[in-house]
């Protein structure tokens, strides 16, 4: 359907992009009245970055993206994927003995546009349940996660200019409590003549979507009436408010200023806006030498710890019938150590 709604429409590129950066501009505008919504929403596992490649370049992703990791940065990319077929499979260790992973595959159907499905799943473990008389712990343990899992859509409208949607169902368990959502990811890429038609403009907007309400059988509690001589008990279930999830707001620029086939140098910026906190700035190089192997570095302003990232990647197309990719970040998060993180990608 969303295919149909889109063939009613002849796009022109310099004239549909302007008026979507408007719609952008403007929704992040309303995102970033001047209210402090420090930790006010929930599902902020959404924020953690996916793929080696993109991270290592500082996040400054969106215009860059080219693989199935973009279903996750900006869905308008998927149609940038060469294959018809193409799947990233990435993890990576967080804060306290935590992980990231993240799935993605994306097929390319012709003029029909691109189809792809994603995972994001973060795993917290086992955690020791305590309570106010067992403060060291009770020996019982308990599990938490999140997840996310989306369906998403994207057309090239012209040969410059790119849109896609994205509607995923979001999920937060802990113990026998859970929340769900619905959000909206929409994105765009747009291929400019500038620069040997090398420079490329991209717009993001994620999360867009349901409030988060906890619910479950460890809600459920027995209130002890005080003053009552027979110790009466009375069956209750607390209650919870509901939680936004986080709107994301980016806008990217990138630039190959060499791209042959013995060198490419490719940079980026992206600026970052979030209801949670304030603008942030990402930047990002990549040098590639034949094609076959790449060194990339990142740069994050008005971040809180992180500051530089690093890492590389492998492309052994040029020595199998199947192109596959392995890349490799490393990302400093100054007084809370650093984080490695591996990507596999598979092109078919």
């Amino acid at each position: 359907m969303i295919c149909k709604l889109l063939n009613r429409f002849e796009f022109k590129s310099n004239k549909l992009f302007a008026p979507l950066l408007i719609l952008f501009f403007t929704v992040a505008q309303i995102s970033a009245q001047n209210v402090d919504y420090s930790g006010t929403s929930a599902a902020n596992f959404l924020k953690i970055g996916v793929g080696a490649r993109p991270m290592a370049m500082g996040d400054a992703a969106i215009s860059t993206v080219d693989d199935a990791t973009a279903l996750y940065w900006n869905v308008g990319a998927i149609t940038r994927i060469e294959k018809d077929v193409s799947v990233s499979i990435s993890t990576m260790d967080w804060f306290v003995e935590t992980r990231n992973s993240y799935v993605a595959a994306v097929m390319r159907f012709g003029d029909f546009g691109s189809v792809g499905v994603d995972l994001q799943f973060m795993d917290y473990g086992k955690i020791e349940e305590t309570t106010v008389y067992d403060q060291n712990g009770t020996g019982r343990f308990f599990s938490a996660n999140d997840f996310a899992f989306g369906l998403a859509y994207a057309k090239q409208l012209t040969d410059r200019f790119s849109f896609g949607v994205k509607i995923k169902y979001i999920r937060e368990t802990l113990a026998n409590a859970s929340a769900d959502a619905f959000g909206i990811d929409v994105g765009a890429v747009f291929r400019t003549s500038f620069f040997n038609n090398n420079l490329t403009l991209a717009a993001a907007l994620s999360n867009f979507g349901t409030k988060m309400k906890f619910d479950g059988r460890d809600l459920d509690v027995t209130y002890t009436v005080p003053g009552n001589p027979s110790g009466k008990q009375i069956p209750a279930s607390l209650s919870t408010i509901e939680w936004e999830i986080p709107l994301l707001f980016r806008f990217g620029v990138s630039n190959y200023f060499v791209n042959n086939d013995d060198w490419s140098v490719l940079a980026s910026y992206d600026i970052y806006d979030s209801r949670d906190y304030n603008v942030r700035h990402n930047l990002g190089a990549e040098i590639g030498y034949d094609k076959i192997i790449y060194f990339r570095a990142g740069y994050k302003f008005n971040y809180d710890e992180v500051t530089y990232t690093l890492g590389m990647g492998l492309d052994f197309g040029k020595f199998i019938d199947t192109r596959i990719v392995l890349d490799y970040l490393y990302l400093d998060y100054g007084v809370f150590g650093s984080f490695n993180q591996f990507t596999m990608r598979i092109d078919l």
